[in-house]
């Protein structure tokens, strides 16, 4: 991230500065895909997605929870092994039993963080 600003002096050699302000901004969580999409998927099967959340090495977040919002898309977390809890996968499962037609609704991710304590991930699909 960059941002700049512009200052006006009372110096005659330099009647105006600018200043550069540069910062890498590090996510407590890093997500593989920001949304999920069943593309038409047949009605009376099955679909599943993952995302990978990440926690990187300099933080200290715990993933506590994930909940669906739509009752067509099922969740599930599981770790992965040998990743001492900072890799942990997002199971989405569009259920066999959604009727056709588009469905959306929202993902809800629970973490330990104090500065965030819940994120979103939105879903949709069609299912034919």
């Amino acid at each position: 991230m960059e941002k700049a600003v512009t200052l006006t002096t009372n110096d005659p050699k330099h009647a105006t500065v600018r200043l550069t302000i540069k910062a890498t901004i590090e996510p407590e969580i890093a997500v593989s895909e920001s949304v999920v999409f069943f593309d038409n998927v047949p009605a009376g099967k099955e679909a599943r997605k993952e995302i990978l959340l990440t926690v990187p090495e300099s933080k200290r977040v715990k993933i506590l929870s994930a909940e669906s919002k739509d009752s067509k898309v099922a969740v599930k977390l599981e770790p992965v092994p040998g990743a001492n809890g900072k890799k942990v996968k997002l199971i989405v499962i569009r259920k066999a039993n959604v009727k056709p037609g588009y469905h959306f609704g929202q993902i809800v991710i629970k973490t330990d963080s104090r500065l965030s304590r819940e994120f979103s991930i939105y879903e949709s699909g069609t299912a034919r």
